[in-house]
């Protein structure tokens, strides 16, 4: 059986990952308002995309793979045979875990607001950060239960 210290610290940890989850969607959803604002003034000419916007794109192909490399070389799951050493070290690294992996999603949404301000289209934009809320809604902290050892 679990001691309850350890399963107070993994709610603790799983509260402040939901409160990390809250605010970088908040943050997408500025970098939407401003996009969307600044779109609307500029007026990107379609015709003619900016070089960067490729590396932008294939940036965030980066960022995406990043993000599915780091949820599986840090997320582990814990299953009945872990070790009481082994749930410690996953509840330790839970927040970090989640911070990371939201931290390169927002990155995406970011790369998509500095597309807008080099020339980019506001699809391009919009492209981007789809990509990103998809992903921060796909990696959405789940509560994991911790199984008897």
């Amino acid at each position: 059986m679990l001691d309850p210290t350890t399963r107070a610290e993994f709610d603790q940890q799983f509260r402040a990952v939901q409160v990390l989850y809250v605010a970088m969607m908040a943050s997408l959803a500025g970098y939407l308002v401003i996009g969307l604002a600044l779109g609307r003034a500029t007026g990107a000419d379609v015709s003619r995309p900016s070089p960067l916007i490729q590396i932008f794109y294939l940036a965030s192909l980066g960022l995406v793979a990043a993000v599915f490399v780091v949820k599986k070389l840090m997320i582990r799951p814990i299953t009945s045979s872990s070790s009481p050493e082994e749930i410690k070290r996953f509840v330790g690294s839970f927040r970090t875990s989640h911070l990371v992996t939201y931290a390169l999603c927002d990155a995406i949404g970011v790369l998509g607001l500095v597309a807008l301000f080099v020339g980019g289209s506001l699809s391009q934009f919009i492209n981007l950060l789809v990509v990103a809320f998809a992903l921060m809604i796909l990696l959405r902290p789940k509560r994991i239960e911790l199984l008897n050892a």
